[in-house]
């Protein structure tokens, strides 16, 4: 994470073409709330299996809206609290098959769903940073992550460095953290907290759609129903 963290900011820096970071009192928190969510979604997946975590952090919307009221004065709508909830519940029936024959991890869940509120609160500082530029402030934002990331390394320090880690250290750094915390940065300053966070439940209708291209095979008919019901609750979100 430290390596993906580095790589993705000399990325957004050479894109501004400077190296100087914005340091002022909320980047270095917005920094900070980065690495904790990154930390906890790492030591989450230990104990729970990729499919539970990506469930528990779905949570996210749940929190950060509530949160942005306490932080931004920024009000959710009726269509907003029921938007969000409706993609969670989708989620859950989305999931259904996936937890039927599963025994929940307690550790797991609370360190997925800490990294579900640290997601949510580092959502909540891009809105309240959206006058400041955002490249650089993403550049910074993954920089001070990475040395932060780099001061914990040494505790159980291992390398396997075979040609898929360097294929998946590229695909981290450059998509999964350059790209993604930008268009991320993106939306959040262009609209509410409660628009936002819901966006998140498309993320398995797109793996949904992939699959379908890839191997022509539909899920069950359950977690169909949850797709249209987080379909139905980002569409309640926004309109």
């Amino acid at each position: 994470m430290g390596l993906r963290y580095v790589i993705a900011s000399l990325i957004l820096f050479g894109l501004v073409r400077s190296c100087r970071p914005i340091v002022n009192k909320d980047t270095v928190l917005l920094s900070f709330l980065t690495f904790a969510s990154s930390c906890f979604w790492i030591l989450g997946l230990e104990y729970v299996s990729p499919s539970e975590s990506a469930v528990l952090s779905y949570t996210m919307p749940l929190i950060s809206i509530p949160m942005s009221y306490l932080i931004l004065s920024e009000k959710a709508s009726h269509r907003e609290w029921m938007g969000a909830a409706m993609g969670f519940v989708g989620v859950l029936v989305y999931s259904f098959v996936v937890f039927e024959n599963q025994t929940l991890s307690a550790l797991g869940a609370v360190l997925t769903l800490l990294n579900a509120f640290f997601w949510a609160m580092y959502t909540i500082y891009y809105r309240k940073l959206k006058d400041q530029e955002p490249t650089t402030t993403v550049a910074t934002q993954l920089l001070i992550g990475a040395m932060l990331f780099f001061l914990i390394a040494p505790l159980g320090f291992r390398v396997n460095a075979t040609p898929v880690f360097w294929f998946d250290l590229a695909y981290l750094s450059v998509f999964s953290a350059a790209a993604s915390f930008l268009l991320w940065n993106a939306i959040a300053r262009l609209h509410r907290i409660g628009k936002t966070s819901t966006l998140i439940y498309s993320t398995p209708v797109t793996v949904t759609v992939v699959q379908y291209v890839e191997t022509s095979l539909l899920p069950p008919p359950v977690s169909l129903i949850g797709i249209c019901l987080m379909i139905f609750g980002i569409y309640i979100s926004r309109f």
